[in-house]
C-alpha cells in the first residue's frame, strides 16, 4: 500500500469526523473571518479540548487546504488483541500505528479528498510505466546502433612516436633555393636570443629599416663558401614581409652583413633595447623585395630505406 492509498483510507475511515472540520472551516470562511482570527479561534477550541479542532493541525486556507491528524479506528480497535495477522504487522510496520497527517481541501467532501488521493496514485503509477516504456524502448535503439556502429566500423588503436621538434622549429624558418638555412625571430625576444645563441662566423645577418622588420640569420652550409646571393635576396624577403611594409605595400630595400659586424655593445651613452643590435661598418643592400610570403609542408623521413632512395632529391633540383 502506498501512502496515498494509506490518506485516502484514513479519510474514508473518518469520513464524518472530516466532513465537520470542513463545514467549520468552510462556514467561518463564507462569515469572513480574517485568517488570524480563524486560527486563533481554532486554539482556543484546541484549549477547550474540542474533539474536531484538536486533529486540526495547519490551516493553509491561501491553498484551500487544512491539515487533518487522522487514526484508524480499526487498528485502535484491534490494539487489545494479542492475535495479529502478518498482513497487518506489514502495514503497522510501514505507516505505523496513530495518527496519520492528511491534507483536506476545504471546497471538497470528505470522499471526493479521498478519492482525488486514489486518483493521484493513479495518475502517477501511469506516468511512471509509460517512463519506464520510453526508457526500455531508448536503451534497445541505442544498443542498436552500437552494435551497427561497432559492425561498420573497424576499429584499429595505433601507437605513434612523436617526433621530437628540431632546435630550429621554434623560429620562424625556411630552406632556400640553395639550401641554407634561414631563420627569423616572432617577436624581439627570439630575435635577441638568434643572434646571440645562434649567429656564428660565416653565416649572415639580415634585416631592413623599417618597424617590425625580423631580425635573420642565414647558417652557412660550409665556412669555406660564401652564401649564394638568391639565398640572401631570400632572406631579405623575409625580413621585410614581417615588417609594416606587408600592410602599407611599402618597396624598400632590406640589408645584410656578415656576422662579425653585429654587436650588443652600444656607443657611449647610448642603450640597446632587447631585439636590437649595432651594426659596424657598410651595410650590403639587397634587391628591392617583393612581398611574396607562404609557407610550406614538411614530409620527414622515417626510416633509412626512404632516406637512401631520396638521397639525391636536393641536388637534382638544384640542377634543374
Amino acid at each position: 500500500m502506498t501512502a496515498a492509498d494509506e490518506q485516502a483510507r484514513r479519510i474514508e475511515m473518518n469520513l464524518e469526523f472530516v466532513d465537520q472540520a470542513i463545514t467549520i472551516i468552510r462556514q467561518a470562511v463564507a462569515a469572513g473571518m480574517d485568517w488570524e482570527e480563524l486560527a486563533e479561534l481554532v486554539r482556543d477550541q484546541q484549549d477547550q479540548g474540542n474533539p474536531v479542532a484538536e486533529r486540526i493541525t495547519k490551516l493553509n486556507l491561501a491553498a484551500n487546504q487544512i491539515t487533518l491528524s487522522l487514526d484508524d479506528p480499526i487498528e485502535n480497535s484491534s490494539d487489545g488483541d494479542s492475535s495479529n495477522d502478518s498482513d497487518s504487522d506489514q502495514e503497522t510496520s510501514k505507516f505505523g500505528r496513530g495518527l496519520l497527517s492528511v491534507d483536506r481541501d476545504i471546497f471538497e467532501s470528505a470522499f471526493a479528498n479521498a478519492q482525488q488521493y486514489y486518483t493521484s496514485r493513479c495518475q502517477a503509477g501511469i506516468k511512471h510505466a509509460k517512463t519506464l516504456a520510453v526508457s526500455s524502448q531508448a536503451l534497445q535503439s541505442a544498443e542498436q546502433k552500437i552494435r551497427a556502429d561497432l559492425h561498420a566500423t573497424k576499429i584499429t588503436s595505433t601507437m605513434t612516436q612523436q617526433r621530437k621538434p628540431l632546435w630550429f622549429e621554434k623560429f620562424a624558418w625556411f630552406i632556400s633555393s640553395d639550401g641554407c638555412l634561414v631563420l627569423a625571430g616572432h617577436d624581439m625576444h627570439q630575435n635577441e636570443l638568434l643572434v646571440k645563441r645562434y649567429l656564428r662566423a660565416g653565416d649572415a645577418y639580415v634585416h631592413a629599416d623599417l618597424h617590425g622588420a625580423a631580425s635573420v640569420v642565414v647558417k652557412n652550409k660550409s665556412a669555406s663558401s660564401s652564401i649564394p646571393p638568391s639565398t640572401l635576396f631570400q632572406a631579405g624577403i623575409m625580413s621585410v614581409c614581417q615588417s609594416h611594409a606587408w600592410d602599407t605595400k611599402i618597396v624598400t630595400l632590406a640589408w645584410w652583413v656578415e656576422a662579425h659586424q653585429v654587436s650588443k655593445m652600444a656607443p657611449t651613452g647610448e642603450y640597446l633595447t632587447t631585439g636590437s643590435f649595432m651594426i659596424r661598418d657598410k651595410k650590403n643592400f639587397l634587391p628591392l623585395a617583393q612581398f611574396v610570403y607562404g609557407f610550406g609542408f614538411l614530409f620527414r623521413l622515417a626510416d633509412d630505406e626512404s632516406i637512401a632512395r631520396h638521397a639525391a632529391a636536393r641536388q637534382q633540383r638544384l640542377a634543374l
